[in-house]
């Protein structure tokens, strides 16, 4: 027998080159991976590559007389050296006309070699035995692409063809794995991926509840009220340790009022050329008229000038010039960049000038050519503004925000307060884009429903309860508008 070490660096590799070099009929006794590849050990049995056909498939006579004189029993393989001393030579054996004279030698030496070979043999088909059907449950572990791949002669049908060493076997190509094999492939190692990350998830939620039970707590509380997961989990997080239920709890507006960014008055305080954009529905218009308002309020309808970009909408422009009539300023429309750098300097007087932009939504293609009219007038400073309905799932501000800060932003405008059930998800995004958010609106009076972003009204009423939203809310709308005319 010989036995050989092979290394490749892959399966297929290695089995064709084991096939190459012993054979069809080598078996594989070991295989394992190294650094850069893997190893198998193989093994032949010459005596048996080597034996002509009439060897293979020895005389009766022959094969009782063997049999005698090892003293074997062909059925169970048992050893008797009394039956061999007995009858050390059989009569029934026939000399071969080419057979070479014996050589003379003791019956029990004999005996002793015959029984050797017969260990030797038995030892040999049971190490082969054992790495079939190791061989076996590896390729039963693989895919069936990968066992197709790796697939080799079984070892009774190499067994039952005669041994031609002189004739070289074509080696036969292993079928590739077709794209739609793969892609199946992919998909359930995608699935089992997700799998094992949701119950990863699952066991840490478990031991978290276990370990640290106040943010496990707050961190539910949060998700309940609209809040994103990831700053459900940095809110909890940042609540000290030692702290009790019901302090963590007063203690997280603190925290979310801390996390938002908020902008000033300037808009109307110092004025400029301000533009609203937005995805449609917002309320941009309406928006555009309580600022109007609360500036006319303030200084006077001669400092004030309404713009419309709005060429899609029916009715926009009629929206808009009614809401300058009530006001007694102007408004202007503009269809193009040079139409909006006209209708601006001939408004150059005033001190306030507010431009309705169309409403698009973030996944529009009419969107980018808007956005660029407005990036491309490098010569007006324009002002944008975002403006977000608190009503939108996370999904659509997340979006809305990405697509909208292709411009440079000044802030944000948060409106339909009054509709929203929770604030969480709408303060989530504008937490993580850092955007700064200067205007609340929370109805449609004009200009009633109009308040300047206060990071800790936004933070109680994102936390409150239903019952306590509205009544804190009521009361600041009458502090609001209490204050609109000084």
């Amino acid at each position: 027998m010989k036995i050989k070490r092979f290394f490749a660096k892959d399966m297929r590799a290695a089995l064709a080159e084991v096939k190459e070099t012993l054979g069809p009929d080598a078996v594989i006794m070991s295989n394992k991976r190294v650094t850069g590849g893997v190893e198998i050990v193989a093994a032949v049995d010459f005596e048996q590559r080597n034996a002509s056909p009439s060897a293979e498939n020895p005389a009766p006579a022959e094969a009782d007389a063997f049999s005698a004189l090892a003293g074997r029993s062909l059925n169970d393989d048992r050893v008797s050296l009394s039956a061999g001393s007995s009858n050390p030579a059989s009569p029934a054996v026939a000399p071969r006309p080419n057979a070479m004279p014996s050589t003379p030698t003791s019956a029990p030496a004999a005996d002793a070699d015959n029984l050797r070979a017969l260990l030797e043999r038995q030892q040999e088909r049971r190490q082969q035995k054992e790495a079939r059907a190791m061989l076996s449950k590896q390729e039963q572990a693989l895919p069936k692409w990968a066992q197709r791949a790796f697939d080799t002669p079984k070892p009774e049908a190499a067994a039952a063809r005669p041994a031609t060493p002189s004739q070289p076997q074509p080696t036969r190509r292993a079928p590739t794995a077709s794209s739609d094999e793969l892609n199946a492939m992919k998909a359930e190692m995608a699935s089992i991926r997700q799998l094992l990350q949701h119950q990863v998830s699952s066991l840490m939620q478990q031991d978290r509840a276990r370990t640290e039970p106040v943010r496990a707590m707050l961190t539910e509380q949060l998700r309940e009220l609209g809040f994103h997961k990831e700053m459900a989990e940095h809110f909890s997080q940042l609540v000290p340790d030692e702290a009790e239920i019901h302090d963590a709890i007063e203690y997280l507006p603190e925290l979310v009022a801390r996390s938002l960014v908020t902008g000033n008055e300037s808009m109307l305080n110092d004025g400029g050329v301000i533009a609203l954009v937005g995805p449609t529905g917002v309320g941009k218009t309406t928006t555009i008229a309580k600022l109007a308002a609360r500036f006319v309020a303030r200084y006077g309808i001669n400092q004030v000038a309404l713009v419309t970009t709005d060429n899609y909408r029916i009715g926009a422009q009629e929206q808009l010039a009614t809401f300058g009539k009530i006001m007694g300023c102007p408004v202007r429309s503009a269809a193009s960049v040079e139409e909006l750098e006209s209708v601006i300097y001939q408004l150059r007087s005033r001190r306030l000038i507010l431009i309705d932009t169309a409403g698009m939504g973030q996944r529009d293609m009419r969107l980018v050519e808007q956005l660029d009219q407005l990036t491309r007038s490098t010569r007006l400073p324009i002002k944008p503004y975002l403006v977000l309905s608190a009503t939108a799932q996370y999904r659509v501000l997340k979006e809305t925000v990405e697509r909208f800060r292709q411009i440079d932003l000044a802030g944000c405008i948060l409106t339909k307060l009054d509709e929203a059930h929770n604030i969480g998800e709408a303060l989530s995004v504008l937490i993580q884009n850092r955007l700064p958010v200067c205007y609340l609106t929370d109805g449609q009076r004009v200009p009633e429903d109009l308040r300047t972003a206060d990071p800790r009204y936004l933070a109680q009423r994102a936390l409150a309860e239903e019952g306590g939203v509205q009544t804190s809310s009521a009361s600041m709308q009458q502090q609001n508008v209490a204050g609109l005319y000084e």
